[in-house]
């Protein structure tokens, strides 16, 4: 048992789920007879069968080959003359050394499969599942955590109401599509960002490189140790303040990769960009840790379904922006073991199979949303159990959900209110309307929670309108004054971080978790595409490209 399981298991007091890896028995007969032979026809025998293994070998390279390139649809973004302000520090990484993957990044964002724009976006029939003491940051404090949820076949339809542009012409709404180099510098400026804001992302993803694992993890509780200068030389304890109280890498590495990924950084050198920073070593290296920390048997990557379903993101997000299919069979396990985690009234908690509250379904149904996005495989009657959880723990308006009832909360109406979204509530549906005059009622500074904020200005952009810019303009400033400037002596290397002290839920994800989603809500303008048809700048301009 790993040091994470422990912890999660001492921690809910639960058993955890027990892993039974496959083993192949040896024959001992088998061995007898073939040593009762004579030389020359054991010779025979084996080089007939090392024979049979190169073509068969051969083959399936080929036609894997094949069905790859196939596979792949290379998106066209025009080229940008400027690269959103990404281009403030070089940190090290050396984008002319090679990735240990296979298959060449096609273009800046590439999307497995053909795309019908007639199918229903969202995850089909999500599960429910029930709360428990979880490791990762959001979801201890009562109610007080959370992520996204989605559905399929008649859920998602609401994101159905895009326009035009994106993948190959087909506008994805909820897509990756928006963080591509120019792609992305339009959504900045349409959606209500400005330099200021994209400059304190430079120094987030800046900040997150240099606190690294030389194996490619985060650490929420011990990233002060991995600390490394601006040229990427390790120098041990940087004395960073604000670690976290909870021991979870394996969420720790899922909040540090989302950030990168975000920004349109993948661990394939990306030939568009025109960035001076190099950040697909750092990504490289943090997807490689999951993937060797996932269970080959079952799938789960281990730490609890909070870690599990916030790495599982990046592991979808990952494969969704590069189509590499190294990434593929790990995405899609990781899916599968969110399927199958799912407990009978549609939700999910702490350990699998348990019953559901609302701060783990959303980051469960943000997992299954982008392994949709991605290409990958998504029961329908997954989404829709998802759809019955957050049924019943909704307020009789509608727009307000709680931990695992319906009293409900800012942070757990913001959670429920986003899955709902990506589920299929159309924009004038009256509980999301509710849900959004409810948020009103407790804009950005009104609480010390970035969990609740992380959420609710999703909701807020995919609503857009009046709404959206008048809370936008407090979000994205507010995040910007508090990010660390580097101006205390003691600690110059939290340049670039921000403070988890006086955040609701700091004291558990610390430093690491809020840098990762301060910098996530600063880049809610291009990291998914807005799920409803409006009017935005430059939107003729974009259905056109």
């Amino acid at each position: 048992m790993s040091t994470n399981e422990q912890i999660a298991a001492s921690a809910n007091g639960q058993p955890v789920l027990i892993r039974t890896p496959s083993r192949l028995a040896g024959n001992g007969e088998s061995k007898g007879f073939i040593h009762a032979l004579p030389a020359w026809i054991v010779s025979g025998v084996i080089h007939a069968v090392l024979l049979s293994l190169f073509l068969l070998v051969t083959v399936n390279s080929a036609t894997n080959a094949a069905l790859t390139e196939q596979s792949v649809i290379e998106t066209k973004i025009d080229d940008a003359t400027t690269d959103a302000n990404l281009t403030n520090e070089d940190i090290g990484n050396n984008p002319d050394l090679q990735t240990n993957y296979d298959l060449d990044r096609k273009a800046e964002v590439s999307v497995p499969g053909p795309v019908d724009a007639n199918a229903a976006v969202g995850i089909l029939n999500a599960p429910e599942g029930a709360p428990q003491t979880v490791a990762p940051p959001p979801g201890l404090g009562e109610g007080q955590g959370g992520g996204i949820e989605l559905t399929g076949v008649t859920s998602g339809k609401g994101a159905l109401q895009g326009i035009a542009g994106g993948y190959n012409g087909v506008y994805v709404p909820g897509g990756f599509t928006g963080r591509s180099g120019g792609t992305r510098e339009r959504m900045v400026e349409q959606g209500g960002g400005n330099s200021k804001s994209e400059a304190a992302v430079a120094r987030g993803l800046k900040w997150l490189s240099l606190h690294q694992a030389d194996d490619g993890h985060w650490s929420l509780d011990g990233f002060h140790t991995h600390g490394k200068d601006a040229n990427g030389r390790k120098i041990g304890n940087c004395g960073c303040q604000g670690r976290g109280t909870t021991s979870n890498d394996i969420a720790a590495t899922g909040f540090g990769l989302l950030p990168f990924l975000a920004a349109g950084e993948t661990h394939k050198p990306n030939p568009a960009s025109r960035n001076n920073v190099h950040y697909n070593k750092n990504v490289e290296l943090g997807l490689k840790y999951l993937m060797t920390k996932q269970n080959p048997g079952d799938g789960d990557l281990g730490g609890g379904m909070y870690s599990h379903g916030i790495a599982a993101i990046a592991l979808c997000e990952a494969y969704g922006l590069t189509g590499d299919p190294m990434l593929k069979s790990h995405a899609q396990r990781a899916i599968d073991y969110i399927v199958r985690a799912q407990h009978a009234a549609g939700g999910w908690r702490y350990t699998p199979n348990t019953p559901g509250d609302t701060s783990v379904v959303g980051w469960q149904v943000m997992a299954l949303k982008s392994g949709q996005m991605a290409g990958l495989s998504v029961p329908g009657a997954t989404l829709k159990g998802a759809e019955k959880f957050l049924d019943s723990v909704q307020t009789s308006d509608g727009g307000g959900y709680g931990y695992t009832d319906n009293n409900a909360t800012p942070t757990m109406s913001a959670v429920g209110l986003l899955c709902r979204q990506y589920l299929g509530w159309t924009p004038r549906n009256p509980g999301l309307l509710n849900g959004v005059a409810r948020l009103k009622k407790t804009p950005p500074g009104a609480l010390d929670s970035m969990y609740y904020y992380y959420y609710a200005t999703q909701v807020m952009h995919h609503m857009g309108g009046e709404s959206w810019t008048e809370w936008n303009t407090k979000m994205r400033d507010a995040l910007i004054e508090r990010q660390d400037t580097g101006n205390d002596l003691k600690h110059p290397h939290q340049l670039g971080s921000w403070n988890p002290a006086r955040d609701a839920h700091g004291g558990v994800g610390g430093r690491v978790m809020l840098t990762s989603l301060s910098t996530l809500t600063l880049e809610v303008y291009y990291r998914h595409l807005p799920l409803y048809r409006r009017e935005m700048g430059g939107a003729k301009e974009m259905a056109a490209k």
